[in-house]
C-alpha cells in the first residue's frame, strides 16, 4: 500500500485528503503544522506529501527545505489558495512536483499523484 502524508493547518483540508485518497486505496497519515509533520516523518515514510504553503511558524517551503535536508527526494506537491508561478523562483519550481489549488476535488489529487511513475496505478 503505497503511503500519503497530507500537511495542513486546516484540519478540514487533511481530513478532505484522507477520505478521498484513503478510498483510492492509499494509507494516508495526517499533520496540522510543519513541526508535526517533520515529527511524523520520524516514523512514517511516506511515498508523496501534500504540503500546504501557507501555515503558522513554518512555511511550507520552510517544511520543504527541511524534509529535503533530513529526508531526501520524497515527491511533494504544494497545497495553496494561490497560484504559485508568479511567486516561485527556479529552486522552488524544482523542489515539487506540482501544485494544488484550493478548493480541489479528488480528481486533481489523483493527477498529481499520476506525474510520479509507480505511484498511482489505477486506470
Amino acid at each position: 500500500m503505497k503511503k500519503i502524508l497530507a500537511v495542513d493547518d486546516e484540519k478540514e483540508i487533511t481530513a478532505i485528503v484522507k477520505k478521498l485518497l484513503s478510498s483510492e486505496g492509499f494509507e494516508v497519515v495526517t499533520a496540522n503544522s510543519g513541526r508535526e509533520a517533520l515529527e511524523v516523518l520520524e516514523r512514517f515514510k511516506p511515498d508523496f506529501i501534500f504540503l500546504d504553503l501557507f501555515m503558522p511558524e513554518m512555511s511550507g517551503w520552510e517544511v520543504l527545505r527541511e524534509i529535503r535536508k533530513r529526508h531526501g527526494e520524497i515527491p511533494v506537491a504544494m497545497l495553496t489558495v494561490h497560484p504559485l508561478y508568479e511567486s516561485m523562483g527556479r529552486e522552488e519550481m524544482n523542489m515539487v512536483v506540482d501544485y494544488i489549488t484550493k478548493p480541489f476535488d479528488k480528481e486533481d489529487l489523483i493527477q498529481t499523484l499520476r506525474q510520479v511513475p509507480g505511484l498511482y496505478e489505477k486506470d
